[in-house]
C-alpha cells in the first residue's frame, strides 16, 4: 500500500462497519460524534443495519456485503470471532479497491491472520482492539483514555494508530503469539469481576441482604479498592483474613460456605490462595503462615469432594 494511498480518518477515505452490536454502535457512534462519516453499515440483519444507519448518518444500510461503498478504504469488522473468517471470505468476492483498503476485526483474541481471505486480495489487515466493555447504549465517551491493542500489517498498523488516537484511546502493538494472553487478562479484569461481583451477592442474599441493599453494601468497598488499586500494586492494598493469616476466621468462611453454597468453596479457595501468593511475595505473611494457610485451603477443596464451580448450583 503506498503512502499516497494510506487511508486515515478523514472525508477523503469513509469507513464502513460491519456489525451493528454493542462494539460497532459504539465505533460508529464516537466517529458520528467526532465528525467523520460513515459510508455503510453492513450486518446479518438488515433492519439493525438500517437503525444504526439512521443514528450515524451513514448513506448505506444493507445485509449484504456486495452493497460496500467503492469509496471505503477502511473497513471495520465488528462481528463475533467465530464470523470473522466467514465475513471475510464473503467481502474478499466483492469486487473492491482492496490493495488501497485496510481491513481490521475488533476481537480481542483472534489475529490479523484471521482475514487471511482479504489479505490474498491486497488488503491491508489489523486487530483492532478497545480494551473496553460495551452495551448496546454505552456512552461515546467510553473511548477516553483506554487502550486499543493493534496487530497486524506495517500499513495497517500506522493506520490503526491514527483511528485509536482519534476515538481518544491510546494504541498499543502486540504481537500475534501475545494476544490471547492479552485478551485473557482482559476478561479476567470485566468478566471476571462481574462474575465475582455476582457471586458476591449470591452470598449476601443467604444473609438477607439482596437487590438494592446489597449494591449499598458493596458498591463503597469496590469503589475504595479500586481507589487504592491505582495509588498502589495489588500486593500492598490486599487486605482481610488471608493477608493476615488468620486462620480461624478463614475456616469459618469455608464452613458458612459449606452449609449453604458448597459450590463456591473452590472459587473461594482458589482466589484465596491467591491472596496468600500475593500476601507471601510481599512478606506480609511469614512462609510458615503462608503454608498454613495453604494446608488449611488445600483441605476445604477436599472436604468438598473437589466440586467444580456451577452457577446453578443454588438455583
Amino acid at each position: 500500500m503506498s503512502a499516497s494511498s494510506t487511508p486515515s480518518v478523514s472525508d477523503a477515505h469513509p469507513i464502513a462497519i460491519v456489525g451493528a452490536g454493542a462494539v460497532g454502535s459504539a465505533i460508529a457512534r464516537r466517529l458520528h460524534e467526532l465528525g467523520d462519516p460513515i459510508a455503510a453499515v453492513l450486518s446479518r440483519r438488515a433492519t439493525s443495519a438500517q437503525a444504526l444507519a439512521d443514528r450515524v448518518g451513514a448513506p448505506v444500510a444493507s445485509s449484504n456485503v456486495a452493497a460496500l461503498p467503492e469509496q471505503t478504504r477502511f473497513v471495520l469488522l465488528c462481528v463475533p470471532d467465530d464470523a470473522i473468517g466467514p465475513v471475510a471470505e464473503r467481502l474478499a468476492d466483492v469486487a473492491h479497491p482492496w490493495a488501497d483498503t485496510v481491513v481490521a476485526h475488533t476481537s480481542g483474541a483472534r489475529p490479523a491472520s484471521e482475514l487471511a481471505a482479504l489479505a490474498r486480495r491486497g488488503a491491508a489487515s489489523l486487530s483492532f482492539h478497545p480494551m473496553q466493555t460495551f452495551a448496546q447504549d454505552t456512552a461515546p465517551s467510553a473511548f477516553d483514555g483506554i487502550v486499543i491493542g493493534l496487530e497486524g500489517s506495517d500499513a495497517a498498523l500506522s493506520v490503526g494508530s491514527i483511528l485509536a488516537r482519534h476515538l481518544g484511546g491510546t494504541p498499543v502493538r502486540l504481537s500475534a503469539s501475545d494476544k490471547i494472553r492479552y485478551h485473557c487478562a482482559a476478561a479476567l479484569a470485566s468478566n471476571g469481576l462481574v462474575a465475582l461481583l455476582s457471586v458476591v451477592r449470591e452470598v449476601l442474599a443467604t444473609a438477607g441482604i439482596e437487590g438494592e441493599r446489597a449494591r449499598q453494601l458493596v458498591q463503597p468497598l469496590v469503589d475504595q479498592t479500586w481507589e487504592n488499586l491505582q495509588a498502589e500494586a495489588p500486593a500492598s492494598v490486599l487486605t482481610g483474613p488471608v493477608a493476615r493469616g488468620d486462620r480461624g476466621t478463614v475456616e469459618a468462611h469455608v464452613e458458612a460456605l459449606a452449609e449453604a453454597q458448597p459450590h463456591l468453596i473452590p472459587l473461594y479457595v482458589a482466589l484465596s490462595e491467591e491472596m496468600v501468593r500475593l500476601a507471601e511475595r510481599d512478606d506480609r505473611l511469614a512462609p510458615s503462615q503462608a503454608q498454613q494457610m495453604r494446608d488449611l485451603l488445600r483441605a476445604a477443596r477436599t472436604a468438598s469432594g473437589n466440586a467444580s464451580y456451577s452457577s446453578d448450583a443454588s438455583r
